[in-house]
C-alpha cells in the first residue's frame, strides 16, 4: 500500500488542496500533530530532562576520573615536582588534562550526537507526521562547548589544588 500523498505547507501546498477540495467536492486538511504527542510534550520536557541526566553522568564520571588519573599518576608528578615543577605549573597540568578531555567529548561526542538524534528524531517524526526540522542552533552548540569546558575546569580545581599541595617526598614513597 503506497503512503498517502504529502502536501506542503506553504502558499502552494494550501492552493494544491484548495483545489483537490473543489475538484473532489471533499474538504481535506493539513494533517495535525497527534494529540497523545502534544500531551507529552506539555506536561514532560524530556530532552530537557534527558540532557540533565547525561550532563550530570558527565559531572559524575569526570570526578571519578580526575583524582583516579591523579592518584595513578603520583609518582610522574612527584618526579616532575622534585625536579623543579611549581604548584601552579602542577595545577596548570591538572586543568590542560581536563580541558584536552572535554575537548575531546565536544570534538567526538556532538557530531555523534546530532547525527543520532537527527535520525531518531526523523524516523519517530515520520511515523507520527509532524515535523522533522532541526531545532538546535550553531550558537546553542558553541555555548554547550564553551559551557562544557567552563565545568570541566570548575570541577578539575580541586584535584589540582590538592595535586599542587603535595609534597614530593610522599609522592615518590613506595608502598
Amino acid at each position: 500500500m503506497a503512503p498517502p500523498p504529502r502536501a506542503a505547507s506553504d502558499a502552494r501546498g494550501r492552493a494544491a488542496l484548495r483545489a483537490l477540495n473543489h475538484e473532489y467536492n471533499t474538504q481535506i486538511y493539513f494533517p495535525t500533530p497527534p494529540t497523545n504527542l502534544v500531551n507529552f510534550g506539555e506536561a514532560i520536557n524530556f530532552p530537557l530532562i534527558f540532557g540533565l541526566i547525561v550532563v550530570l553522568f558527565g559531572m559524575a564520571t569526570l570526578l571519578h576520573l580526575l583524582p583516579s588519573s591523579l592518584n595513578r599518576r603520583r609518582r610522574d608528578v612527584g618526579l616532575l615536582k622534585a625536579l623543579g615543577l611549581f604548584r601552579r605549573q602542577v595545577a596548570f597540568s591538572v586543568a590542560w588534562q581536563t580541558t584536552t578531555l572535554a575537548a575531546i567529548g565536544i570534538v567526538i561526542g556532538v557530531p555523534i550526537g546530532i547525527a543520532a538524534g537527527r535520525a531518531i528524531w526523523s524516523a519517530f517524526a515520520d511515523n507520527l507526521g509532524v515535523g522533522t526540522q532541526p531545532v538546535v542552533t550553531v550558537a546553542e552548540i558553541a555555548l554547550l562547548a564553551v559551557g562544557t569546558l567552563v565545568v570541566a575546569n570548575a570541577l578539575a580545581v580541586i584535584p589540582a589544588v590538592i595535586a599542587a599541595r603535595e609534597r614530593p617526598a610522599s609522592l615518590l614513597k613506595s608502598e
